[in-house]
């Protein structure tokens, strides 16, 4: 059952609540002692943070970040614009658990870093995206909406982010299901003008519009599947100088907001 267009009911958890209800981030008069800044970096892919530790001057602001799934450190950049960042799970129910989470602690624009699988001759390895429209296969979404079949990102961050970075405007498609990715599924995502699937991103699109939160999306082609049976088969390519080049250039992005 997804999205009841009748129900007015409370939800049993809400971010605020789930925030509030945690000791470790409450001051003594019971108010909320964490405060974060406007902008925050998400990463859906490891060496993330270690990268940003390792380059910019940070501060630890708590080892464990209230979402409801799997706490994490956070951390904020010193002597720039205000910016925060963490890992952003795995998974569209974890990347909305943290985004819920921040916009519950104020923040106001998000900056996803990830990378996708590609299965369209436009995408080569290690190409960016910057997808200006996410195709919806993942659950999370549809219990936000009545109906979705794609989400968007913000519109100004967007076209920010294409401008700063250059990467390709180009759809993808969002799935919960790893393994059913077939050849059928990826000829008819490419009829609808997808490059390639994630996990995250259009969960992450959709929701940031529903809490009144900007986001906009970076992802690196990582690998490229085949397209028909007996073509070579899907292999990982991402190296640590894609990585590092996706990084510098997104970090430079947000800092920049």
């Amino acid at each position: 059952m997804w999205k009841i267009p009748t129900d007015t009911s409370e939800a049993i958890i809400t971010a605020q609540k789930h925030v509030a209800a945690q000791s470790h981030v409450r001051g003594i008069d019971g108010a909320i002692a964490l405060r974060l800044p406007e902008t925050a970096m998400l990463f859906y892919m490891n060496r993330g943070e270690e990268y940003m530790l390792s380059h910019f001057n940070t501060r630890l602001l708590t080892e464990k970040f209230p979402r409801f799934l799997r706490a994490c450190p956070i951390y904020q950049v010193e002597g720039y614009n205000a910016l925060c960042f963490l890992d952003g799970g795995r998974g569209a129910p974890h990347a909305v658990d943290t985004l819920e989470t921040l916009a519950a602690l104020g923040v106001k624009n998000v900056v996803t870093v990830g990378m996708f699988g590609a299965f369209a001759e436009k995408i080569q390895f290690g190409d960016v995206l910057i997808p200006g429209q996410a195709f919806v296969e993942e659950g999370t979404s549809l219990h936000y909406y009545d109906s979705i079949e794609y989400a968007c990102p913000d519109s100004e961050l967007h076209a920010r982010a294409l401008s700063a970075i250059g990467g390709k405007n180009l759809p993808l498609v969002s799935t919960d299901a790893v393994y059913r990715q077939t050849f059928m599924k990826e000829a008819l995502w490419r009829e609808k003008g997808a490059v390639g699937v994630d996990m995250e991103t259009s969960a992450l699109f959709s929701v940031g519009k529903y809490l009144g939160v900007k986001v906009v999306s970076i992802l690196a082609a990582s690998d490229k599947h085949p397209t028909q049976p007996g073509e070579a088969p899907w292999h990982w390519k991402m190296t640590p100088d894609m990585r590092a080049f996706l990084f510098e250039k997104c970090s430079a992005f947000a800092l920049s907001l």
